[in-house]
């Protein structure tokens, strides 16, 4: 993938189940070789922020906040995130990061923005 990380941004209603899908490509516009790789999503309250854990992260593995699955055939990472994970940002804007590999020597910050999170009434 050229040019990363990617930018992007996203919002949502807190205590709203949340979900978006990523397709990785290689240089040449093919599907990235994803087999093997592991991948993480995070939002921290500031991009200096490094305390583990990160107010939410959800990898291959269901938490209470989430999880993310990878289709190795197309690239697609698709990352949920549950009411529980999304009431966590309340109302405001923090940096969100999708990692390939994370905490190994190759890790790779794939794409990162803006993640908005608002309140909103009872129906």
């Amino acid at each position: 993938m050229p040019d990363l990380p990617l930018r992007w941004r996203t919002s949502t209603v807190a205590g709203a189940q949340w979900s978006a899908s990523f397709t990785l490509r290689d240089d040449t516009g093919s599907p990235m070789d994803v087999s093997g790789k592991t991948f993480e999503f995070t939002i921290r309250p500031t991009t200096a922020d490094a305390s583990v854990p990160a107010l939410v992260a959800v990898s291959a593995t269901p938490t209470s906040q989430g999880y993310l699955t990878v289709n190795t055939a197309t690239a697609v990472v698709q990352v949920v995130l549950t009411p529980a994970a999304t009431t966590l940002l309340g109302t405001g804007c923090r940096p969100f990061a999708l990692w390939m590999d994370p905490g190994l020597p190759n890790q790779t910050c794939l794409v990162v923005g803006p993640f908005y999170s608002r309140l909103a009434s009872s129906p």
